[in-house]
């Protein structure tokens, strides 16, 4: 079945590029600032990243400890930056390299979606709001939220999976094959998280998030996720809300002990 999905999706692949190509992303604005964070490019002094100011390729984004970033492209699309992270623009067709740490990115709908990339992997969205986090030779983590995303090894294009509203996938960073998705808790994540939550006007896909958190609760109580086989379960996976705060956001299910993933998603803007 895997196999069928990925010959009937490579022409859809092949087709992205060229579709998203309207609206490029060559232009942000930094619009909150949390703690320190630099704003980096090559051949000039690293300086404080200010509310307002506006950046363009090539540039990059680096966040101390404890420290947060967002930033709002002209099509509205939204990207908040957690702790000791760092993202480039490079004014690729609407591509967001993460270079370290963790990045939220929210595409509103009939936007033209987006691409973020990592040195392995690159997820593709259409209107959707994904958490991602890479940490170099260590763990690759993605979180569909809302929406519907496609995980791909940049090294070989035929192997990638489909992730959909509340799951997620945790690999190792070089590893040859893309497991399958799991799936989390959106109610718990979104309570815990200050990267994203359930409540924020300043989200634009927020009536998304509220519908897909609200679908995935119908679905728990009913016991269809666990009549379908989609069990809420590996325990181990967790995601960080602040320095030296871990929460576990997967549904505890009985099952044998696994062992914890590394990797965490660090913290969002403070609230407003």
């Amino acid at each position: 079945m895997k196999t069928i999905q990925r010959l009937l999706f490579l022409p859809l692949l092949a087709v992205l590029p060229t579709a998203l190509t309207a609206a490029d992303f060559d232009l942000a604005e930094i619009t909150k600032v949390h703690r320190e964070v630099k704003v980096l490019k090559a051949n000039a002094t690293p300086r404080a990243a200010t509310e307002g100011l506006q950046i363009k390729p090539v540039t990059s984004i680096s966040t101390g400890s404890e420290a947060r970033a967002e930033l709002r492209f002209p099509d509205q699309t939204l990207t908040r930056l957690g702790a000791n992270s760092r993202f480039t623009l490079r004014g690729e067709s609407r591509t967001l390299d993460l270079d370290r740490g963790v990045m939220m990115v929210q595409v509103p709908k009939k936007q033209g979606g987006a691409h973020i990339r990592t040195a392995g992997v690159t997820a593709a969205v259409t209107g959707t709001t994904v958490l991602i986090e890479y940490h170099p030779g260590g763990v690759v983590k993605l979180i569909v939220i809302e929406g519907e995303c496609v995980l791909t090894l940049n090294r070989d294009r035929s192997e990638f999976q489909t992730l959909r509203a509340g799951q997620m996938i945790t690999m190792q960073d070089g590893a040859a094959t893309i497991p399958d998705p799991q799936n989390i808790d959106l109610a718990r994540l979104l309570q815990s998280s200050r990267l994203i939550s359930a409540n924020d006007p300043a989200q634009p896909n927020q009536q998304q998030i509220q519908n897909a958190v609200q679908m995935q609760q119908q679905l728990i109580s009913h016991g269809d996720l666990l009549n379908g086989g989609m069990v809420l379960q590996n325990p181990g996976v967790t995601v960080g809300l602040a320095n030296n705060t871990i929460s576990n956001v997967v549904t505890p299910v009985p099952a044998a002990p696994v062992a914890p993933a590394h990797g965490h998603v660090e913290p969002g803007m403070p609230p407003p």
